[in-house]
């Protein structure tokens, strides 16, 4: 999709998640990460390395990892005075 190895974007629970990966190697080793945006903010970035039988399967396993943190953000008491710090 772009110049940093997106490959996939999708909005969950108000999240906007933008998957991006590396090349999978030969042996199935690859690498990426997930940027996850909440109100055009970027908020969080979930990583993942590993072994996959393809690109396709790579990019499955960082989407439900994605899934998975915002479901258990949204589970969490948000009452405190804590938010999220600026990520560069």
């Amino acid at each position: 999709m772009n110049d940093d190895g997106e490959v996939k974007r999708f909005v969950y629970e108000a999240w906007e998640i933008r998957v991006c990966l590396g090349t999978v190697a030969t042996e199935g080793q690859a690498s990426g990460h997930a940027d996850l945006w909440r109100d055009g903010e970027h908020r969080c970035r979930v990583a993942l390395t590993g072994r996959f039988q393809d690109s396709e399967s790579a990019c499955d396993a960082l989407e439900r990892k994605a899934r998975a943190w915002v479901d258990d953000w949204e589970a969490r008491d948000h009452s405190g005075e804590t938010g999220f710090a600026n990520l560069p």
